[in-house]
């Protein structure tokens, strides 16, 4: 036999349920309002309910258009169909539906499996569908199957991705609002401070982000040898597609820097996101001379002394750092 407690508690979640599907169904009237205020006035656990189904209501809302949701609840709703009922069993149904809604959504759309990498460390992932993923230094990508959408995360750092072809089932990397997408490629994501760069070794990806309207819309579109970049806050503040040295963006996955003329400061900064052992520029005499050349990751004794060599540089080490200064007159 159920307690009163019990009893008490499965009232307050149906009567829940009946004001939610009310809203819903834009049955409440402005007098039905005042009676639902008045209603969660009257005790605490009126309210709490009222949030939960409240909260259930928008997931499903959220997740209408996933198929493999339709699938997993298409029996409730045929039964929800078939009967003939008063507001007590609609309301039973009702609660019934949003908790499976609620279970589906919770093991379809919180069940990620995240790969992650240390600082120096690098990492190669082989996916369910066949597809590789592969990690640089201090990065963590979250992985996402269903049956019509294979979506990843790249919520920090880098990473390498060559996609099984699948056009029934398409490829997307979600960076901080925006998405790549691929249907059987190879491509590359980095996610830095203040923007995003995408180049594509292989194939043809399309980068993504909402405007201001919230409508998803195509930035570019990119080939062999192309290149994007873009910040995920501005969208519209893009690079535009431009030729990108693959030989530079793909050298890490060898285990090596390229440089091309870069400033020296931006050189370091990049270096230090491989080592614990930092390099540090004293002063801003030497921020803007350029370097060019192919480093080892790891070996930043190496770097110091072609810092050295090239630019008269003063080098001071210790076991937590480097520090360049410049060279004496």
């Amino acid at each position: 036999m159920k307690r009163v407690d019990d009893m008490t508690d499965e009232s307050i979640e149906k009567a829940a349920a009946d004001w939610v599907a009310r809203e819903d169904g834009g049955a409440l009237s402005a007098a039905g309002q005042r009676a639902l205020d008045r209603w969660l006035r009257q005790d605490e656990r009126h309210r709490l309910a009222y949030a939960n189904c409240r909260q259930l209501s928008l997931m499903t809302g959220f997740l209408a258009d996933d198929g493999d949701l339709r699938a997993e609840t298409a029996a409730v709703r045929r039964r929800f169909r078939r009967r003939a009922f008063g507001w007590k069993a609609l309301l039973q149904v009702a609660a019934v539906m949003l908790l499976a809604l609620a279970a589906t959504w919770l093991q379809q759309y919180f069940a990620v499996d995240y790969y992650q990498t240390q600082i120096g460390e690098q990492r190669v992932v082989h996916l369910e569908d066949g597809s590789t993923l592969m990690l640089n230094t201090d990065s963590r990508v979250g992985v996402r199957y269903t049956r019509g959408l294979r979506a990843l995360f790249l919520e920090r750092g880098e990473a390498f991705f060559m996609v099984a072809k699948n056009p029934q089932r398409p490829f997307v990397v979600n960076v901080q609002g925006s998405e790549v997408r691929a249907l059987g490629t190879a491509f590359n994501v980095a996610r830095r401070a203040g923007d995003v760069r995408v180049a594509v070794t292989q194939g043809v990806v399309e980068v993504r982000a909402g405007d201001a309207a919230g409508n998803r819309r195509s930035l570019a579109r990119m080939l062999p040898g192309q290149g994007f970049s873009y910040s995920p806050e501005q969208p519209q503040d893009n690079s535009g597609v431009a030729p990108v040295n693959l030989e530079k963006v793909t050298a890490w996955q060898a285990s090596r820097i390229y440089f091309d003329n870069d400033r020296l400061d931006d050189a370091v900064v990049e270096y230090n996101r491989y080592t614990t052992r930092k390099i540090v520029l004293v002063g801003d005499e030497l921020a803007g001379e350029r370097i060019s050349g192919v480093f080892n990751i790891g070996d930043a004794d190496a770097l110091a002394f072609a810092l050295e060599e090239s630019f008269g540089a003063r080098i001071n080490k210790s076991e937590q750092r480097i520090l360049v200064l410049p060279g004496r007159d």
